[in-house]
């Protein structure tokens, strides 16, 4: 049995209040669950930025607008 089935038998057991208050709790888990993961994600952004050996070369402006098109 696959834990959606177990959570949906498990659901069909409470009335509509408690299921109210489950549907709560979802909700508060999942935004848990998406906030740690974009914590995450931002983490590893900035361990990737400080483990980069080029991070201290800043691009002349010169460069940088002549990538995007841009005559100064």
């Amino acid at each position: 049995m696959s834990a959606r089935e177990k959570c949906n038998l498990i659901l069909d057991t409470f009335d509509e209040a408690q299921l109210v208050n489950a549907a709560a709790l979802l909700a508060v888990m999942r935004k848990t669950i998406d906030d740690l993961e974009d914590e995450a994600f931002c983490e590893k952004m900035m361990q990737d930025y400080e483990n980069d050996p080029g991070k201290g070369d800043p691009m002349p402006i010169e460069d940088f607008a002549e990538q995007l098109g841009i005559v100064l």
